[in-house]
């Protein structure tokens, strides 16, 4: 791993204390107005979201954190549940948005800003480029660069709640005080090892692809699909495609519209008294909204033209000899870089080599890397 180290000053560190401790709380556009023409001439800005996703679909926004190293804002999405203004600043080009392991934000962005941040800097993607663990937490990373310690453990707290714990709003203050600290420093160091054009293009390729949804077939995302043949997938398909609808239609997570163990027994069920029979071994909530609807997608199944995902073709013994003899080949090139090897190509990506897929990402700079894989000849 790098040695990156840029202990912070005490001064340094009470001025930050006092700047979380005087954050200011935002909760209606006139004052959101103004405070980003405050940060308008800002090249760096941190950001972070906080959010419930227990029992609904969407994620429910319960607080969006800005900083721009020396002043915190908490911007209350409660009270402003859309901000057409904060997604002019997501869009700056002019503006480095930094966050930390950017994971569901981009979703809560577009829910309330209708904008995802361009330019992204995600600080725990670019501390695993210098070799540091690949989900290193943001306290750890403060940690190890900056040598301070922040308390952790809140992100699964009621952020719908109001008025807000002093505690919590420490904490998420806390979260973006640091950050536009932490992209100079990080972004210093992956410049100084020809790595930061590696850090901008999957931070841009996160980008687009929030932007444009590229997602899995739903199927995919069957726990146990893999094992079922093409006739009994082509149905499972056709039920996780309505199971998606209802869970976005009725804002509720997939297992609570119908688990997945249930799925597949509708989906293999090799008769109609089969059927019926696992259809009564649904809970009685589910038999009683859709147990009908659910014999009848069943039943109006077409699978001639069904295709199986290439996420859920078996690899044969040629294929996984040809990955388990790539995974040896990026450990040595991860080793040669210090950095982990998944950062390279996890196993699941040299999967969908064998399989003769190309992702978007052999175009750039892993590509480059791994282009002597014997995967790939």
């Amino acid at each position: 791993m790098t040695a990156i180290s840029a202990k912070v000053s005490a001064s340094d560190e009470r001025a930050a204390d006092e700047a979380v401790a005087q954050a200011r709380f935002v909760s209606d556009t006139a004052s959101l107005g103004k405070l980003l023409e405050q940060l308008d001439d800002q090249s760096v800005v941190g950001i972070d979201t906080e959010f419930v996703r227990e029992r609904t679909y969407f994620p429910l926004p319960g607080l969006i954190q800005v900083s721009d190293g020396s002043g915190v804002f908490l911007l209350d999405p409660v009270a402003m549940e859309k901000m057409p203004d904060l997604g002019a600043l997501l869009a700056d080009p002019s503006t480095t948005k930094v966050l930390h392991s950017v994971g569901e934000d981009l979703e809560v962005f577009r829910i309330v800003a209708g904008a995802v941040p361009r330019p992204l800097f995600d600080t725990q993607i670019a501390a695993a480029m210098l070799g540091f663990p690949l989900q290193t937490r943001y306290e750890s990373l403060v940690g190890d660069v900056l040598g301070l310690e922040l308390a952790g453990g809140k992100a699964r707290s009621n952020w719908l709640k109001r008025p807000l714990s002093a505690d919590l709003l420490r904490y998420a203050g806390q979260d973006v005080i640091w950050l536009p600290l932490l992209h100079n420093i990080l972004a210093e160091a992956l410049d100084r090892r020809g790595r930061l054009d590696w850090l901008l293009e999957d931070c841009a390729r996160l980008v687009q692809n929030a932007e444009h949804d590229n997602g899995e077939p739903a199927v995919t995302r069957v726990k146990g699909a893999g094992r079922l043949s093409d006739e009994q997938l082509a149905v499972l398909s056709c039920l996780a495609e309505w199971r998606d609808r209802q869970a976005q239609t009725r804002d509720l997570p997939r297992g609570f519209v119908i688990r997945d163990d249930a799925l597949i027994g509708l989906a293999v069920a090799r008769t109609r008294d089969q059927l019926n029979q696992n259809v009564r071994a649904l809970p009685q909530p589910v038999q009683r909204r859709y147990a009908d609807r659910l014999v009848e997608l069943i039943e109006d199944v077409d699978g001639t033209d069904f295709e199986r995902p290439a996420a859920l073709v078996a690899l044969d013994h040629e294929q996984r000899d040809a990955v388990k003899q790539a995974q040896a080949q990026v450990a040595e090139i991860a080793a040669e870089l210090e950095v982990e090897p998944a950062l390279l190509a996890s196993r699941r990506d040299l999967s969908r080599l064998a399989r003769g897929e190309s992702p978007d990402w052999m175009a750039g700079w892993r590509g480059q890397l791994l282009a002597d894989l014997a995967l790939l000849r």
